[in-house]
């Protein structure tokens, strides 16, 4: 691969990297917003563990938490407790979620005030909601640095190969 296809590829690195990355500053944006957003009474509708079989069959384990609210005289739901909720191979974070949030309770709903669909039960920014960003941050630089140094290093290399070649032949003439 040339230094115009080590740019090309490396591109699609540094593309995707910052798609990702904007995602994911996105939603910490809204995460530390949402600390500020209205509230209204909810009721959890229903609250359980979904687990899913993955194709090399490990199971990953989510709470699946459905709730309603009403804002300005129209009925809502979502399922999103936090922002970054993820899924584990462990069923205790989720079994805890669904311990906090069980069918039929009372809760404090957090709703965006430009689009109450958004909501969430819990506000802020917690530790998984990093993940995101800091996935498309690494593939932004790793694309970046391959962009920037990898041509120069194939330069190197190729002025390497051509200069052994040059001092076998010149040890070896052809007769």
């Amino acid at each position: 691969m040339g230094p115009i296809g080590v740019r090309l590829f490396s591109s699609v690195f540094i593309l995707l990297g910052a798609a990702v990355l904007n995602s994911g500053v996105k939603t910490l944006l809204t995460a530390n917003e949402s600390k500020n957003w209205p509230t209204v009474d909810g009721k959890v509708i229903s609250s359980t563990v979904d687990s899913k079989r993955g194709t090399k069959g490990a199971t990953t384990y989510h709470a699946e938490v459905l709730y309603e609210f009403t804002v300005n005289g129209r009925k809502q739901s979502s399922n999103d407790i936090a922002f970054g909720s993820y899924s584990s191979s462990d069923p205790s974070h989720a079994r805890s979620i669904v311990n906090r949030y069980p069918a039929g309770s009372q809760v404090t709903v957090h709703h965006s005030p430009s689009d109450p669909a958004q909501a969430v039960l819990e506000v802020g920014i917690s530790g998984q909601t990093y993940f995101v960003p800091a996935f498309g941050a690494f593939f932004f630089c790793a694309g970046l640095a391959f962009f920037v140094f990898a041509p120069a290093a194939l330069q190197r290399q190729r002025a390497a190969r051509a200069l052994s070649r040059e001092m076998i032949s010149s040890e070896h003439p052809r007769a």
